[in-house]
């Protein structure tokens, strides 16, 4: 166990890369580990939060973006 305290749902204040910005789950690895963790059937929440991220800066950014 850790003391990692994750901040509430849509906060701001999240800046770990060794956990899901979603749902706090310790993650793996910050790069691959993440991509693991919200393609998996068991978080299928943070998997479409992250693609609801994903159009959102891809709106902001428009062309620039192509992630």
């Amino acid at each position: 166990m850790n003391d990692y305290e994750h901040p509430p749902r849509d906060s701001s204040a999240w800046d770990n890369p060794d956990f899901c910005p979603f749902c706090g789950h310790e993650l793996t690895d910050g790069g691959p580990g993440f991509i693991d963790h919200v393609e998996s059937d068991e978080h299928a929440s943070c998997r479409e939060r992250f693609e609801q991220w994903r159009e959102n800066v891809a709106s902001d950014i428009g062309e620039e973006w192509s992630g």
